[in-house]
């Protein structure tokens, strides 16, 4: 399996056999590689017995008398020998992202929380421990020096695990917001037949009709008597002469105070965008 981070860098996502088997994300990357690392094959010889995409583990290093200088002796997924110059391969560096049951994790190294995932990666040795790496668990309960006993496995010791921390989560709520978005619009203009102007008179209709009766109910004149009663206050002090632009003042603070109570009782929130957006 093969995603791109970005348009410099491809993401392999492999089994790890140092963590049980997980699957975990590694990079590709331009450089000599070390025994016992992951390679890629990216500019196979013409001649040769491989191709571009095959990966292999580096066994050992040879040194080659010819101008090429050293090459790298790997073992391909099916046990052939090859050998590999470094501009034929790239590193296939591990990442501390892993795959489990569907979801993107990070590997951190800290003390875990009561109810987050832990994966077991450097199990203690000591007798009797039948801990093995990549098991995982839920946090139940901690201890000192960052122990926990986690579900199904029992006590982990602090140097024994590392925190999963799920990463897709955000990214999924914004999808299935967008797309339950779109899901509706769909409904309200093609299955509905609702148009813009229509939600639009829907709106008027709705904020009409609680007007009047916050007004049949005298909400209305409360409202707009508090307010005026506290402007009248502020429009005499000075001098105890009106202030200029009284009359504006009032008109707007009670227009905006009846719409944010209207607002408040209707709890609407509509931002009406032009077609086509």
């Amino acid at each position: 399996m093969e995603t791109k981070a970005n348009t410099n860098t491809k993401i392999h996502v492999l089994a790890d056999e140092k963590l049980g088997g997980i699957k975990r994300e590694y990079i590709e990357v331009d450089r000599k590689a070390e025994v016992g690392e992951r390679i890629i094959i990216v500019e196979a010889d013409c001649q040769s017995e491989y191709r571009n995409g095959d990966r292999a583990f580096v066994s050992r290093f040879v040194k080659d008398d010819s101008k090429f200088g050293h090459y790298a002796e790997s073992i391909l997924a099916n046990g052939q020998s090859i050998a590999l110059y470094d501009r034929e391969y790239h590193v296939l560096e591990p990442t501390d992202i892993v795959h489990i049951g569907g979801q993107r994790y990070e590997m951190v190294d800290r003390k875990a929380e009561v109810g987050e995932k832990i994966i077991v990666d450097i199990p203690d040795q000591c007798i009797g421990n039948d801990k093995e790496v990549g098991i995982v668990g839920t946090v139940r309960s901690r201890y000192s020096d960052g122990d926990v006993g986690v579900k199904s496995i029992g006590l982990v010791f602090g140097d024994e695990y590392r925190v999963l921390v799920p990463l897709d989560e955000h990214k999924d709520t914004i999808e299935n917001k967008n797309s339950a978005y779109k899901e509706l619009k769909n409904l309200i203009h093609n299955e509905l037949g609702i148009s813009r102007q229509d939600v639009q008179e829907m709106i008027s209709i709705a904020v009409s009709s609680k007007v009047q009766k916050m007004s049949e109910s005298g909400k209305l004149d409360r409202i707009a008597g508090e307010k005026i009663e506290s402007l009248i206050e502020e429009g005499f002090e000075n001098g105890s002469r009106l202030l200029h632009g009284f009359k504006e003042r009032v008109s707007q603070t009670v227009s905006n105070e009846v719409g944010k109570r209207i607002a408040n009782v209707l709890n609407i929130n509509v931002e009406l965008k032009e077609e086509g957006n």
